[in-house]
């Protein structure tokens, strides 16, 4: 089994309180979340409840992300808290079918897959803005910053402008 997805049927068996440590490595490309430049990494420690299981711990991991002045591509280090419940689809101690609520749902097998929770959490922990360690420029702030950059898709408007005050400019002398 991957290393992102666990089987909690023994745990489900127990009474609440017992709780086991394990080793979290979810390759990039099973989150989906294109600024992973990595896997996500960490220790969870998972505790059965009365009712679910608490999966708990901390993961990191690398990402790529655009500087918000050049664009050019800053590589940053993501951390975040796990603190998910997860319940079984069906009640191992009373039977009949469980309403996950805002918890997590269990696979008919018992296993435990972190890949969406994971997914989640890398994406809550991207910087809202990041900025490269050396010097760079803003895209239009060199030499060509002093006129603004015009959408070409209103450049035609623009030239209309440009004729228009040449005219005004000539009739008022």
């Amino acid at each position: 089994m991957a290393d992102y997805i666990f089987n909690v049927a023994r745990v489900l068996a127990q009474t609440s309180g017992p709780s086991r440590a394990v080793d979290v490595h979810a390759p990039a490309r099973v989150l989906g979340v294109s600024e992973l430049s990595g896997p996500v990494r960490g220790t969870a420690r998972i505790t059965r409840l009365s009712d679910a299981v608490l999966v708990t711990g901390q993961m990191r991991a690398s990402a790529s992300v655009s500087c918000a002045r050049c664009m050019d591509d800053v590589e940053i280090e993501l951390a975040f808290e796990l603190d998910d419940q997860f319940v079984p689809r069906i009640d191992p101690v009373r039977g009949g079918v469980v309403d996950p609520g805002d918890r997590w749902p269990l696979d008919p097998g018992h296993n435990l897959d972190l890949s969406q929770v994971l997914a989640e959490g890398a994406i809550s922990a991207l910087p809202p803005r990041v900025l490269c360690a050396g010097p760079c420029e803003a895209p239009g702030s060199g030499p060509a910053a002093s006129r603004p950059a015009v959408d070409p898709r209103l450049a035609p408007l623009e030239r209309l402008r440009r004729q228009m005050l040449h005219k005004s400019d000539q009739s008022h002398g």
